[in-house]
């Protein structure tokens, strides 16, 4: 039997109380692998969300390149810790690029928040939430315990082409001497689980106050967690249910136990006459499979996997939340049974669960899928993104890269940068020196010593500024590959080739960046992200004055708009690919060493510039923003002007405040607008 396969298995699991790592053995001849979540120093560039999933995928890939490669990853869905992973994988690392990865759908965060009432769009929230999604979009194969699930999902991932089987979780039963129906309480009303705005809690107890007002007698007995924090009211579910039912918790109707010990599970559940699961959506609550175990009778909401398993008036009782009365009249048949005929359900209901969730099955159903998914030949020419518009195929199957480095006055650092470049991997290559003008004599001197390198060319030209000079020595490259990188900057050595190795196998991929090494004045890290709406169109998320293109698409659509001015003309240059639907992605390495210095032109940025270039970003692309309005405008509800933010793994807080509108304010203010000096000395400390 498929069962008794002995299946070698490692688990990892975060655990910030080991240094590194930690390998131990199971009885079983498993493994646990336990690591720290910011084993690499992951927690100065990355919120805890990210960072978890970002570590996942170095130490899977770090057990791998000591152990060799497994037949298969999988991974769970639940704050996207496969996002990191399966990014390694489609960008072709050699250590995960063959291995199938699964995702075992189970709670989605993007799916429950919303039904929780979190504010979704807010950091880091947000950012979790685009994980999960485009994790699943890029798995080889998505296995979800119900059907329900998927269907859940499918508003916000579209699944249609996705490679997906449902194949429940196994659950072992026990036998118990006691027949089905003894013990009972009659007319004692049992919700077991957490209370949360997901579970049906507020229906639920809307439900029992309108027949409590009625005359209803018997109470609802609420088993479980009531510290959940309902995000609108900010108490917990226990502080908002005490407040509103008091009169009718102090009048013995309404019943909190709390929480419960798992070996108190049984005895709880096994006097209970019903035990409702009222959920409003929910891929399938593990007190049902329990209380059916148990033999009892349960009456669910049809919104949720539960309705899979339960066939109504046989092993349970089905309710319909959108059926106005439907809940009360199916509770009043459930009270109404007869103690023979609740047996005879508990029965059916022990044998519906051994049916559907016997650990042979679900591990026969599961090793045939395993085994089809590893010998299937994995190809793809196509990055699975979340969001792309229809693009005119370009052409991008060469080997010259040309490198074009803009150059005005940077005499003091441009060999550094042009080393750089000259000691890539990446060895077909031509490096194109635009003197914009230069003045400095230094820099002059500089450019003629540089010509001599072999593969230099400089290309001399009037001054007209950064975003002309981009285009102009997009326009003198010969190459299919097209990289941009200021003369101050430099690029490690493999940057190249691991972007154009990606370049090469997508047909949909058209730029390829990568994390960024600041260095000189600070050596912090700028992590950067696969350019997606609608963050993209809130913030650049990218270092877009280094990436690597097929130079045909920027030619056609990323050529640099000199009217965005104030250094956002390369952000510009995203937006419009973006719109174009020549996509790009991220390298999650840092790849690009960024020079910080304290004359550099964006260091000279300030708010009214900002606001200024945004504005025309915005209205240039007012077509492409309309599509992602209402995202946009709650991203920017949520979490402020999108050029105040950096990094969407970490919170935000938005705090607005009138400017002050006394009578002795405004009054100062005439009088320094009026006076030169007050007036410089204004700004002078208005741009600090």
């Amino acid at each position: 039997m498929l069962v008794d396969l002995k299946i070698a298995v490692t688990t990892f699991v975060p655990d910030d109380s080991v240094a590194d790592y930690q390998i131990t053995n199971t009885p079983e001849g498993n493994r646990i692998v336990r690591f720290n979540t910011n084993r690499s120093k992951t927690a100065e560039f990355l919120g805890y969300n990210a960072r978890l999933s970002y570590e996942f995928a170095q130490i899977v890939q770090h057990i791998i390149s000591i152990e060799g490669k497994p037949d298969i990853i999988e991974a769970q869905d639940y704050m996207g810790i496969g996002y990191y992973l399966l990014h390694y994988k489609y960008l072709l690392y050699p250590v995960v690029k063959d291995i199938p990865v699964i995702i075992t759908l189970h709670s989605p965060a993007f799916l429950y928040l919303e039904y929780n009432r979190v504010p979704v769009y807010k950091f880091p929230d947000f950012h979790t939430c685009e994980m999960e999604k485009e994790a699943i979009k890029m798995a080889d194969w998505l296995i979800a315990p119900t059907g329900f699930l998927i269907e859940a999902i499918e508003p916000y991932v579209s699944l249609t082409e996705k490679n997906k089987t449902v194949i429940r979780n196994p659950y072992y039963t026990t036998s118990s001497p006691a027949k089905e129906g003894d013990h009972i309480e009659r007319n004692k009303i049992m919700y077991y689980g957490k209370l949360s705005p997901q579970k049906g809690s507020f229906e639920l107890l809307s439900y029992f106050k309108k027949m409590w007002d009625n005359g209803f007698a018997h109470p609802l007995h609420i088993v479980g967690g009531t510290d959940i924090v309902y995000h609108p009211e900010q108490l917990t579910m226990g502080q908002l249910v005490n407040r509103q039912y008091g009169k009718y918790i102090s009048g013995g109707l309404l019943r909190l136990h709390g929480k419960i010990k798992p070996s108190a599970i049984e005895s709880e559940l096994h006097s209970a006459h019903v035990i409702i699961v009222p959920s409003i959506v929910d891929n399938l609550p593990y007190v049902v499979i329990e209380a059916m175990a148990l033999g009892k009778v349960v009456l669910a909401s049809v919104q949720g996997g539960q309705r899979e398993m339960i066939d109504h008036g046989i092993n349970g009782f089905l309710f319909d939340h959108t059926v106005a009365g439907d809940f009360e009249e199916k509770l009043n048949q459930v009270l109404s049974l007869p103690d023979e005929k609740i047996a005879a359900i508990g029965h059916a209901a022990k044998e519906k669960v051994q049916a559907m969730y016997s650990p042979q099955l679900v591990a026969e159903q599961k090793l045939q899928l395993l085994d089809r998914i590893i010998n299937e030949k994995q190809t793809t020419t196509h990055f699975p993104f979340l969001y792309q518009n229809q693009f005119k195929p370009v052409k991008g199957k060469g080997s010259l890269l040309s490198v074009v480095i803009p150059y005005y006055n940077m005499g003091k650092y441009i060999v550094e940068c042009v080393e750089s470049v000259k000691a890539s991997t990446w060895h077909d290559l031509e490096i194109l020196v635009i003197n914009d003008g230069s003045t400095d004599e230094e820099s002059i001197v500089m450019l003629d010593r540089i010509a001599q390198i072999d593969g230099v060319k400089v290309l001399n030209k009037p001054n007209e500024g950064l975003a002309y000079t981009r285009n102009f020595g997009a326009q003198k490259a010969t190459g299919d590959w097209l990289a941009f990188l200021d003369a101050d900057d430099k690029v490690t050595p493999d940057y190249y080739e691991k972007a154009i190795r990606v370049l090469q196998q997508y047909d949909n991929v058209f730029f390829v960046g990568s994390f960024v090494q600041y260095f000189e004045e600070t050596n912090r890290k700028w992590v950067t992200f696969t350019p997606q709406p609608p963050y993209a169109l809130v913030h650049n998320p990218v270092n877009s004055s280094g990436l690597v293109y097929k130079k045909a698409a920027f030619l056609q659509a990323g050529l640099n708009d000199k009217t965005v001015d104030y250094g956002l003309e390369d952000y510009e240059s995203v937006v419009h690919l973006l719109s174009m639907g020549y996509n790009g992605i991220v390298l999650p390495e840092f790849l690009f060493h960024y020079r910080v210095r304290n004359d550099s032109m964006f260091r000279k940025v300030n708010r009214e510039k900002l606001l200024y270039s945004y504005k025309y970003i915005a209205e240039k692309h007012s077509r492409y923003y309309a599509t992602f309005a209402t995202q946009i405008n709650n991203l920017l509800n949520a979490n402020g002007p999108g050029f105040l933010f950096d990094n969407p793994t970490f919170a935000v807080n938005v705090i607005s405040s009138a400017e002050n509108n006394s009578w002795l304010y405004l009054k100062i203010k005439a009088l320094v607008k009026k006076n030169k000096t007050l007036k410089k000395i204004a700004l002078r400390i208005k741009n600090k």
